[in-house]
């Protein structure tokens, strides 16, 4: 536990893209240690993530974009934190459009940096970044200062939106955290992830097709990614201002092939493809000595605990593998850029932000 947190009950924490897969987590984790929350978000993949929290009195739901000025200033205003989750995230959704990705991912954070300077009362800013940063390397484990080195587009948004904040904000309390790849059930659901994807495959098709299954990636819960960016809102000032952090569990470090094995366990039957082809050259095993260090941060959940609440709720029918909102990337594909009103707009008043 961090001792000398900068926020204190009834505090105003801004959310961008609160009702997104780790924002409804989040926004769920932050009203029950008493703060206030505001949600920015656009909706664009519907509201279902704080539907059943919508009508907490200390939650208020501000429907607009991250892009526009406007609704920045008036999501800013009177927040102590702003904890930056709305993004376009994943590789295929992020080439979708190049130029709609800058303006979502970059030049939002631009307009952040100089809304926040104009806010005098905002004494911390958490920005939600990538370990995707690393990209393609040798087989070393990395840390917070090893050399970035992006093979995707999405992944160079997150270093160009790093630089923009950590030069704009150099003399605030700037935190950015880069997160593994992340795993598990969230109220809104996503099957494009990829212990995720692997596991909705089994369990409808009893087959996973593996490309690439040397490759590494660190791996977390959505949950205990909440909770780091719950951590890292409230630390004091000497222990995170300007840093930055690697999100996850040296535990949860696996190969692709190690992760479709464990899938094929929990779902007896499931054969396991090994394809020639590799699409992605993302390979990254990940150090989290620091936010262990430094914050005392641990993670709680492994990656079997995360395929079986998957498992679960496909089995309960809590998630429809053929809902396009699963999916950035087919959602996106489908109804582009604009997205689609959200299902419950009169509960949800006005909110911004691709989540």
């Amino acid at each position: 536990m961090v001792k000398g947190k900068i926020l204190k009950q009834d505090d105003l924490v801004l959310v961008t893209g609160g009702a997104g897969y780790v924002g409804s987590h989040l926004v769920r984790l932050l009203l029950s240690r008493g703060y206030r929350v505001r949600i920015l978000d656009a909706f664009l993949y519907g509201d279902r993530g704080i539907r059943d929290c919508a009508a907490d009195p200390r939650l208020e739901i501000v429907r607009g974009d991250i892009c526009n000025a406007r609704d920045m200033i008036r999501a800013v205003k009177g927040a102590r934190a702003v904890i930056a989750l709305a993004a376009l995230v994943g590789d295929g959704a992020c080439d979708l459009d190049r130029d709609e990705t800058t303006a979502i991912n970059i030049e939002s954070s631009r307009l952040l940096a100089s809304v926040v300077r104009a806010t005098p009362e905002v004494d911390r800013v958490v920005f939600a970044s990538s370990c995707s940063v690393y990209g393609a390397t040798d087989g070393l484990i990395l840390n917070e200062g090893s050399r970035l080195n992006p093979v995707s587009f999405y992944a160079r948004t997150r270093i160009a939106s790093e630089r923009i904040l950590g030069e704009a904000l150099g003399d605030r309390s700037l935190v950015t955290l880069r997160l593994g790849t992340v795993f598990g059930a969230s109220p809104r659901m996503r099957l494009d992830l990829m212990i995720n994807t692997m596991t909705h495959r089994a369990f409808r098709d009893r087959k996973i097709t593996v490309m690439g299954g040397q490759a590494w990636r660190p791996h977390v819960h959505c949950r205990d990614v909440a909770a780091a960016f719950a951590l890292a809102a409230e630390a004091s000032h000497d222990l995170v201002r300007g840093e930055v952090f690697n999100v996850g569990s040296d535990a949860n470090n696996f190969t692709i092939s190690e992760v479709a094995v464990m899938v094929a366990a929990e779902v007896p039957g499931t054969e396991i493809e090994y394809a020639d082809t590799v699409e992605d050259l993302r390979s990254y095993r990940v150090s989290f000595e620091k936010i262990r260090h430094v914050l005392g941060y641990s993670t709680r959940y492994r990656v079997e605990d995360g395929i079986r609440e998957v498992l679960a709720m496909l089995e309960r029918g809590d998630v429809d593998g053929d809902d396009e909102r699963t999916s950035n990337l087919r959602y996106l594909q489908l109804h582009g850029f604009g997205g689609e009103p959200p299902i419950a707009s009169e509960q949800t008043a006005e909110s911004s932000a691709a989540s």
